[in-house]
């Protein structure tokens, strides 16, 4: 099992809930989540202009371009007793099935592994002891 927690991706009046992949490998300076294109459909980024910015991803199968949306949406981090939120930039990856949020978006949000195995995690500011299960994977197609 890998580690999820459910999010909101709030974008002017669009919003999709989810869950989303922490991926600690998703290396970003800047605080990056990629997307399917149907949640980009459903956020109103998909399909791109002509003139969109384009992420170099290094991916296992290889580089790929991608639409990048500069400080496109809001995140809200839906977990027990917190409200927490950023402004991040999107990437549309057509190769992905869900949404996974780079380093730099779980350090903000302070999201601490616990055991990837099965899933447990918890916030920098819960108090010690606190494990919390990750959610379920949600498939976007």
């Amino acid at each position: 099992m890998a580690c999820r927690v459910r999010v909101r991706l709030r974008r002017g009046s669009r919003c999709v809930e989810t869950s989303a992949l922490v991926n600690s490998g998703f290396e970003s300076d800047e605080p990056d989540v990629v997307v399917p294109v149907e949640v980009a459909r459903a956020l109103g980024l998909w399909p791109p202009p002509d003139d969109v910015e384009l992420a170099e991803l290094g991916t296992g199968g290889g580089d790929l371009a991608a639409p990048y949306y500069r400080k496109a949406a809001k995140l809200e981090l839906l977990a027990e007793g917190v409200s927490k939120s950023l402004e991040v930039c999107i990437i549309v990856d057509p190769y992905v099935d869900e949404v996974v949020l780079s380093d730099a978006v779980a350090g903000e949000l302070g999201i601490s592994i616990l055991d990837v195995k099965r899933g447990l995690w918890r916030l920098r500011e819960d108090p010690a002891g606190v494990e919390r299960e990750s959610a379920e994977k949600e498939v976007w197609k």
